[in-house]
């Protein structure tokens, strides 16, 4: 991942992968397709925990 920060909102992403982990918390869920096209020009980039939930609330 070359980022720390979510690119919708610029918070902590919180990602495993920046911290030398195997894997990420991304790696686990499923993003819903529309979410991802959002960031499309910003590969390797991962959106937070925080605006994953907020988009599955709307």
């Amino acid at each position: 991942m070359k980022q720390k920060g979510c690119p919708l909102c610029g918070e902590e992403n919180d990602c495993g992968v920046t911290k030398g982990e195997q894997q990420c918390w991304c790696m686990a869920v499923e993003f819903p397709q529309h979410l991802l096209a959002t960031v499309a020009q910003e590969p390797k980039s991962c959106i937070c925990q925080g605006c994953l939930n907020t988009y599955k609330k709307d």
